[in-house]
């Protein structure tokens, strides 16, 4: 949606516009949180001017109040007879959350050795599928890199990661291994989940509470999206971020 750019003189056909039924922005939050480093996003406004009489429909599992208004005022929906709002839910029910303080050194991931089984070896089950997350490509490719270790050489390929720097087609093709079960887990950044509809993730992490709270919702909601089966999110956080540790830290400051 560039000024002048191709698309726009496209949508300026009647020939072309006249098939358009609607509009519709999927993951809209990233109109909102991406807009800085996508400036793709905040163009979509323009849309409402160049097609004004085309309906918009705009969904998201983790618009706030504040996103929501962001959203509108960006895409330029303003209040009025012909904006209806929906809200549902967004409560997963088949979903068990867990906060877990991070016992290792930030460097060694060895709170995520967990995820291999001890001593697992060819023949064993696999894991069931997941995802970790984690804010930034270097630290996913290091911690696959650290936890690969746990298992048998040839079998290492069975967990990657995943992330924007790589091709599209590259990408399509890792998603249907994970798929099929031939690669057990990601760990990957946020790029992971965008138009993907995964139905048996069954364990997902988010590796250290630095992300919003929408933005970890986000990540959790990629578990289990068949509704029969159970899945188990955890957020990874260090100690300071919890009671305990805090008010430790206030007795030792107090007896000094």
């Amino acid at each position: 949606m560039k000024d002048g750019g191709g698309f726009e003189q496209l949508l300026k056909k009647p020939l072309f516009t006249s098939h358009i039924i609607d509009v519709v922005i999927d993951e809209a939050h990233c109109v909102s949180t991406w807009g800085e480093f996508r400036p793709e996003y905040r163009e979509l406004g323009r849309l409402r001017y160049i097609v004004p009489d085309i309906p918009i429909l705009v969904a998201s599992a983790t618009l706030s109040p504040e996103a929501l208004q962001d959203v509108k005022r960006l895409l330029h929906l303003w209040n009025g007879d012909k904006l209806v709002t929906i809200h549902r839910s967004t409560d997963r029910p088949n979903i068990k959350l867990a906060v877990r303080a991070i016992q290792g050194s930030l460097q060694s991931y060895a709170d995520l050795a967990f995820l291999i089984p001890d001593g697992w070896k060819a023949g064993d089950p696999p894991p069931s599928k997941f995802l970790i997350f984690f804010d930034n490509i270097a630290t996913a490719i290091e911690a696959a890199q650290s936890i690969r270790v746990h298992l048998p050489l040839e079998f290492r390929e069975k967990i990657k990661w995943f992330n924007a720097d790589m091709l599209t087609a590259f990408k399509i093709d890792e998603v249907a291994r994970f798929a099929q079960g031939d690669t057990w887990g990601f760990f990957t950044t946020e790029s992971f989940g965008m138009g993907f509809d995964m139905p048996d993730i069954c364990f997902v992490g988010q590796w250290r509470a630095t992300c919003s709270l929408a933005t970890l919702w986000q990540h959790f909601g990629r578990a289990v999206h068949d509704m029969s089966l159970v899945g188990v999110t955890v957020l990874f956080c260090e100690w300071d971020h919890f009671d305990q540790f805090r008010k430790e830290k206030e007795v030792r400051r107090s007896q000094r």
